[in-house]
């Protein structure tokens, strides 16, 4: 028979581990590396997995792994996940353990790693109480939102099927003891586009012998800003932001071609659609209106992160034993990606918000900025916080 863990004594497994939680964070702060090129962390991580006895896979979507925890009796299967790729950011935090490589976690990565390698020590120290199995994944390449596809496509659900899934992403913008736990959207959808408008090159001092393509992606991208304000729904969210322009050689020369790239954010998948297919409308039209014509591509990133509203209930209640009746909440959706979306698309699962801001006093004297940003920087007493909730919720789920 399972032996159900009092509910202080898991509190007491993360408590003493406390300091080596910290200094794990600061190790893998110190040597960031970029998407599929995490060689260095990826085998760090599988060196801890393995001394906590884990079954582990390496190489899966080039550099993420996965460790496996079975508990004393065959029962349900429960997938964390953890992003674990850096920024190519020069990092001027100050910090004593700022990395030196040109590289940054600037968006907690080395964060999201460390709570999820403590849940598996921990796990593992109390698997005899466990019915079922725990797999730990640790996702390349979340920054270009191509690792969760990688893993997916070398054959990660179909080697290791999981019944629910987990992740948490920390954030300095919201306070240390407040978790968001949202029963729908988490974060946008992410997507890109590269729109390229062919005319006829020519003299800059005749230009009726020419067909201008600068003209052309001028109006269009003027145009193009009704169509979140006049064909998005008031109640749905919408982002089209071009953030790239590129075309002529000389100010006296019609060019030939100009391209401008972007990106696309929404909160529902029928509005992530809609964008895209309003855009690529208008600059066909816009283009043939003014002689020319035009290439629209779509590069697909992440769908949006929606919750499953059942997990997400099953997870404000361990939450709420964690930080408090009223700080495991709703918390307002965020305009950023992440594709933690192809985990929850295809098993149920929760993305939670870990609340990791530091108190005013030590943002404003050191200086401290959001998510990538060089300066980022955030309150490591947050990970003790993720810690529970994970273990909680695994010793829940499997007992």
């Amino acid at each position: 028979m399972i032996q159900v863990m009092k509910s202080e004594s898991i509190s007491s497994l993360v408590a003493e581990r406390a300091d080596d939680i910290i200094k794990t964070r600061r190790q893998f702060h110190a040597i960031p590396e970029l998407g599929f090129e995490e060689n260095e962390t990826s085998k760090a991580i599988a060196d801890r997995l393995i001394t906590a006895g884990l079954e582990v896979e390496t190489g899966i979507g080039k550099t993420g792994l996965v460790g496996v925890l079975k508990g004393s009796k065959p029962g349900r299967t429960l997938m964390i996940r953890a992003d674990i790729d850096g920024l190519p950011i020069t990092e001027l935090t100050g910090l004593d353990f700022a990395s030196t490589n040109g590289h940054m976690h600037a968006c907690g990565h080395d964060g999201h790693i460390t709570m999820a390698i403590t849940a598996a020590e921990i796990l593992s120290e109390i698997k005899d109480r466990l019915a079922g199995t725990v797999i730990f994944v640790f996702q390349p390449a979340e920054e270009v939102v191509m690792g969760a596809l990688a893993m997916i496509d070398d054959g990660l659900f179909d080697r290791y099927p999981a019944d629910r899934v987990l992740g948490t992403h920390l954030w300095n913008q919201i306070p240390t003891g407040v978790i968001g736990v949202n029963r729908s959207t988490v974060f946008a959808s992410a997507d890109q586009f590269r729109l390229t408008v062919h005319g006829k090159g020519g003299h800059g001092a005749m230009p009726h012998m020419a067909i201008d393509p600068v003209a052309a992606i001028a109006e269009i991208i003027t145009t193009s800003q009704t169509v979140v304000s006049r064909e998005v729904p008031p109640n749905e969210m919408g982002v089209l932001t071009f953030g790239q322009i590129h075309g002529g050689s000389a100010p006296n020369v019609i060019a030939d071609n100009v391209t401008v790239e972007g990106t696309v954010r929404a909160y529902t998948s029928d509005t992530r659609v809609q964008i895209m297919q309003s855009l690529e409308r208008i600059s066909s039209t816009v283009a043939t209106a003014m002689r020319a014509s035009s290439t629209f591509e779509r590069i697909h990133g992440a769908p949006p992160v929606i919750n499953d509203p059942e997990v997400a209930s099953w997870v404000t209640r361990h939450a709420s034993l964690v930080v408090g009746e009223g700080n495991a909440k709703e918390w307002e959706p965020v305009s950023v990606g992440d594709d933690m979306a192809e985990f929850n698309d295809r098993i149920p699962g929760v993305y939670f918000l870990l609340g990791a801001a530091h108190d005013n006093a030590t943002v404003s004297s050191r200086g401290i900025e959001g998510h990538h940003n060089a300066r980022f920087d955030w309150n490591e007493d947050c990970l003790s916080l993720g810690v529970e909730v994970f273990v909680r919720s695994a010793v829940d789920f499997l007992s």
